[in-house]
């Protein structure tokens, strides 16, 4: 058994000496600038030891290796080599020295004017090479070189965007915000000027704004202000369509982005008030309370305890009690009239009629008003209902008839003046007027209706003469 464990000690020792041996020669390949050979012998370790320290020991010395077989190369000048050896490094100062190739390449290819080159080694660094912090330099001169020579307003922008979505606190977002000051504004119009075509998507148009709005320039107010404008024309839109509450809402939005418009702003929704202040006004006249008190409550949700639609609804509440008085007061005054006390009966009409004036109201309170002239002396009455008659038609009519009859027929013409034929009943009286000559006789008449002031011909001849 001690046998057994001896050899497997042994052995275990081999094994150690073994792998020790291997990284000592690979380290005495590097010490001696040998990076070849050492490269060689890392990978044999690496992908194949057992010993973790060994193994990272190793990925370092490799890296480093690399490293300096790249530096080899640049000095040497041959960069695409130093980039390859660079990248298998694969460490920052290798980074920095993979850009440091790219630069040497990018003046070449500048002193010979190869545009299309030079991008190409911008668009490699920036998007292989994106966590130096020397990418940010290297950003800005593509924007700029984009700009001057393709006026790529669009690659600009992007190339702004990902500065300030990486780099915001670098010193060349500001110089990349210089170029692209230059034309943003001309984005800025135009797509303020689309608003105003027949099909426009307003939405998709504030979007836009809104996205260049959200990376530091120099015409923030100039968009917010254009934000606003788009919002107030949605929400004028909104209230053609009467959706009065997304136009408030729209009106709001504005106001987030232009405080200036807060005057207008208000006006409108006021304005959008006084529609329900007006309908209900119409309903409160057809006297339907509770659908006017609905109207002028509508005004709550544009503007809170709006004082307009608070005394419009008092004044419908008022009104409410108005008119059950005034019924009252009515059905107070027919029951007077019933027992003949016209007086106190017309009194109480009136009474209602100030509180709501009616058709009926003002029938009853002519009627009763000429009852109480009845009552006082009916014939005299019933003169003057004749002689008011459409404004003295008929009282002219007769006198003109009278005075061409004694024309022609001088003292023949025998004239019995106006007269009462009976007694009035139920207010109701004849009067005459008659016209007899050698050749005709012209008994005019008429009833008189009293308590409404009509008259009724009675006979075809007055008919005829006057109408109906």
């Amino acid at each position: 058994m001690q046998k057994k464990i001896k050899c497997i000690l042994f052995s275990c020792l081999l094994l150690l000496t073994a792998c020790t041996s291997k990284y000592q020669r690979a380290k005495i390949a590097y010490e001696a600038g040998n990076y070849p050979i050492a490269i060689e012998d890392y990978d044999n370790i690496i992908n194949k030891s057992d010993n973790g320290y060994e193994i990272t020991l190793s990925e370092l010395d490799r890296s480093e290796s690399y490293y300096q077989l790249g530096m080899r190369a640049f000095e040497r000048k041959n960069y695409n080599l130093a980039i390859r050896l660079f990248y298998l490094a694969n460490s920052d100062k290798a980074d920095d020295k993979i850009i440091d190739s790219y630069l040497e390449i990018l003046d070449k290819s500048k002193s010979e004017d190869n545009n299309e080159m030079v991008i190409a080694i911008y668009d490699y660094i920036i998007t292989n090479l994106y966590k130096s912090p020397r990418v940010p330099k290297y950003i800005f001169e593509r924007a700029n070189l984009i700009y001057d020579w393709y006026d790529d307003e669009q690659t600009v922008w992007a190339d702004y965007c990902i500065m300030n979505e990486y780099f915001p606190e670098s010193e060349y977002v500001a110089k990349t915000q210089v170029i692209v000051d230059k034309f943003l504004l001309s984005w800025v119009n135009h797509l303020a000027n689309q608003k105003n075509n027949k099909d426009a998507d307003l939405s998709d148009i504030i979007g836009k704004l809104m996205y260049l709005k959200s990376q530091p320039n120099s015409y923030h107010k100039e968009i917010s202000n254009e934000i606003a404008l788009i919002y107030i024309q949605m929400a004028e839109s909104e209230i053609v369509g009467e959706h009065y509450v997304k136009a408030k809402k729209l009106f709001q939005d504005a106001l987030e982005f232009d405080a200036n418009q807060a005057n207008y702003v208000q006006k409108r929704l006021e304005d959008i008030c006084q529609i329900f202040i007006n309908e209900g006004n119409e309903l409160l006249n057809e006297k339907k309370i509770d659908e006017a008190i609905t109207q002028y409550s509508r005004s709550f949700q544009i503007i809170e305890e709006y004082t307009k639609a608070t005394n419009a609804i008092t004044r419908a509440e008022q009104r409410r009690r108005d008119i059950a008085q005034s019924l009252n007061l009515k059905e107070e005054g027919v029951q007077l009239e019933r027992k003949k006390k016209y007086q106190e009966a017309l009194k109480k009409y009136q009474q209602a009629a100030v509180l709501d004036k009616t058709r009926e109201l003002d029938k009853l309170i002519f009627e009763v008003s000429n009852i109480i002239e009845i009552e006082k002396d009916p014939r005299a009455f019933a003169m003057k209902v004749l002689r008011e008659y459409k404004n003295g038609l008929i009282v002219k009519g007769v006198n003109d008839l009278r005075l061409d009859l004694k024309e022609e027929w001088g003292e023949s013409l025998r004239d019995s003046g106006w007269k009462t034929i009976g007694a009035a009943t139920r207010y109701k009286i004849e009067l005459r007027y008659d016209l007899i000559t050698p050749d005709d006789n012209y008994f005019l008449s008429w009833q008189i209706n009293m308590k409404d002031r009509t008259l009724i011909p009675l006979n075809k001849l007055t008919e005829k003469l006057f109408g109906k």
